[in-house]
């Protein structure tokens, strides 16, 4: 069961993510608590980038996490999943309408950055969660993300019944379609899937251009966080300009609504001022080396297949959406369609191309014919 405590005179959700401490000077602040706490910055990140785009997969994340807590049947429920998504606590801020508490810093160390959590409440505001699909399973992990050449809707799948044990197969089960209930066995959807993934992997020399690729998209990043961070400063001197502003015309009036007005004003820009801080904070030089950054990156590019056949289900679908633009069409008669990958494939396979055109077709004499 979730609990709430009482911290500052603000309800602090605990969720197995907090606990208190004795701290000298201020008696007892929030501390985190591991694993459990970088499990859901996990989970929180990863709903704020889209890895996950559904209540439903943070759900079986964490469900497949063994260090975060479920109940007796090793389920999360959904309010669960919920508060964690909604909760301010897990930026290191502290707010509390009801008693007057507006939005400030806390003392307890954050799970996540201030500008993760607003992407987060963006993404809860947009109302295009995706439906929850309860048999997604490690059975079919594709279920879903083929899509019937024929009709364009997802294909689905199940275990067909024979005479001494079953079957595992895909099908099409939209009716009108002409593909409609004529099953696929699952070696031949799964198969044909590897065969695209494996044929995606570049060769060794594309492989060591695109970490050179990357060695210069990071240099050329921290020219542009210089830049950057000059541009925050501004907008955050810009922010404070407008409050001083404000304050000074609340002093001068005697209207009531005016005041209110003004008040409110100002709460909004006390918030982008919060988050222009914590901007301008985050941009610092790098604490990691460059390899231990680009390597995860590196090891997708050139080998997606592995990436993909040695994952959890929610890791193969973190790959799917890393490596596949859009979902893929498969043919009852001709298989597999071309796939749209993302830019960074997309660019590997234009310079494959690129080098092929350039290598000449046989010796080193210019061609010519009679």
């Amino acid at each position: 069961m979730d609990k709430y405590y009482p911290a500052r005179g603000v309800n602090i959700p605990c969720l197995n993510t907090y606990k208190y401490a004795a701290d000298r000077g201020r008696g007892k602040i929030l501390v985190r608590v591991e694993p459990v706490a970088s499990i859901v910055c996990e989970a929180l990140e990863g709903f704020a980038s889209k890895r996950f785009l559904s209540h439903g997969e943070v759900k079986r994340f964490l469900e497949a996490q063994p260090g975060f807590p479920k109940n007796a049947h090793g389920e999360v429920y959904f309010s669960r999943v919920e508060r964690l998504l909604s909760h301010l606590v897990y930026t290191g801020y502290v707010e509390f309408r009801e008693w007057g508490v507006s939005r400030r810093k806390g003392h307890h160390e954050p799970i996540i950055s201030l500008e993760t959590f607003e992407r987060i409440q963006m993404r809860l505001n947009e109302n295009t969660t995706a439906a929850v699909r309860k048999d997604i399973n490690e059975d079919f992990p594709l279920r879903g993300f083929v899509l019937c050449d024929d009709c364009g809707h997802p294909m689905t799948a199940g275990w067909s019944k024979g005479r001494t044990k079953h079957y595992p197969y895909y099908l099409c089960d939209t009716r009108g379609c002409e593909c409609c209930r004529k099953s696929v066995p699952r070696d031949k959807i799964e198969g044909g899937f590897a065969e695209l993934l494996r044929s995606l992997q570049p060769t060794s020399e594309l492989c060591g251009l695109a970490k050179t690729m990357f060695i210069d998209a990071w240099n050329m990043r921290d020219s542009e966080a210089i830049r950057h961070k000059s541009e925050l400063e501004n907008q955050l001197w810009g922010v404070e300009k407008q409050v001083q502003t404000l304050l000074e015309r609340i002093i001068e009036t005697g209207s009531n609504t005016v005041i209110k007005a003004y008040e409110g004003k100002i709460e909004k820009l006390e918030r982008q001022k919060l988050l222009l801080e914590e901007k301008v904070d985050r941009i610092s030089p790098p604490t990691r080396r460059l390899e231990d950054i680009i390597e995860p990156a590196l090891a997708l590019l050139s080998s997606p297949w592995n990436m993909y056949d040695n994952g959890s289900l929610p890791f193969k679908m973190a790959v799917l959406r890393l490596v596949f633009a859009q979902p893929i069409r498969y043919s009852l008669k001709c298989g597999y369609r071309t796939a749209n990958t993302t830019t960074p494939f997309k660019m590997l396979a234009n310079i494959s191309t690129i080098n092929r055109e350039m290598v000449r077709p046989r010796g080193v004499e210019p061609l010519f014919t009679e």
